[in-house]
């Protein structure tokens, strides 16, 4: 039986997701972000004999899917429930053996993916973690969320002064993002994108398209793995399979690949 969860059943949709930890980290993180998750996304749950089986998240904010079920007739169902709710999809964005039935899925009620990137889940244990922070690094404020939106605008988008949307501001969680500055200008920056009892997912890494190729990424991911291994919390991070250059910052990090992950875009 498919249903809705609500804010009655936090319990158990946290229950269901620390069962495969590091697989979960984005569900176990909204519950971390905002004090409301439901306001923004929806969590579906399926059951079988009053047991959890599957989750299907939608995360409003970002339009993006995420399912965690391991029969495919259970991932099909709440593709197809996410559906015939008409919720906009920009995205599905989870390990391999659970995205690639999620976009089968999507493709038989005509939504074809604009891009399929191939990426790879990494971890990074304290053992293995090669400093390179230098302590100039920050953490942001409420008055610093426009800078890092114009940088995102900068490096995704090539549109330095495009219109900040309020939608954007909501999506930003200063408390969670890591900043780099020189000479009073914001030029790299690396965010929390999932958070865990064991692990801590970066993400958002970027840097000012003219102070590219200059080790600020290393940098800044340095010090945001600095403080989470401080912690007590093992490290991860997604790439794509072609970043080739950031392998190499990750790898010389201390990263290592750990699952394979599927990151599909959509018009």
């Amino acid at each position: 039986m498919l249903r809705e969860l609500t804010p009655d059943d936090q319990q158990t949709i946290l229950d269901f997701a620390y069962q495969r930890e590091i697989e979960n980290m984005f569900v176990i993180g909204s519950f971390e972000f905002s004090p409301n998750p439901f306001e923004f996304n929806t969590y579906l749950g399926y059951f079988e004999n009053d047991t959890l089986i599957g989750l299907g998240t939608y995360f409003g904010l970002w339009s993006d899917i995420q399912i965690n079920a391991q029969s495919r007739s259970v991932i099909n169902a709440f593709v197809d429930e996410f559906i015939q709710r008409k919720l906009p999809v920009k995205y599905v964005i989870a390990i391999k053996r659970y995205a690639l039935p999620t976009i089968e899925r999507l493709k038989t009620h005509g939504r074809e993916p604009e891009k399929i990137t191939a990426q790879t889940l990494r971890l990074l244990k304290q053992d293995r973690f090669h400093d390179q922070s230098t302590g100039a690094e920050t953490r942001a404020t409420h008055q610093e969320i426009d800078h890092i939106i114009r940088l995102e605008h900068l490096v995704e988008e090539n549109e330095a002064d495009k219109e900040i949307t309020e939608v954007e501001r909501t999506r930003i969680f200063p408390d969670y993002e890591w900043l780099l500055h020189k000479e009073g200008q914001l030029i790299s920056k690396a965010n929390l994108h999932g958070i865990s009892k064991n692990f801590a997912q970066i993400g958002g890494v970027m840097t000012h398209p003219a102070h590219q190729g200059k080790g600020h990424a290393r940098q800044i991911v340095s010090a945001i793995s600095r403080h989470w291994l401080d912690q007590g919390k093992q490290v991860t991070l997604v790439v794509s399979n072609e970043n080739t250059t950031a392998i190499k910052v990750y790898d010389a990090l201390g990263f290592q690949p750990v699952e394979e992950f599927i990151h599909a875009q959509y018009s």
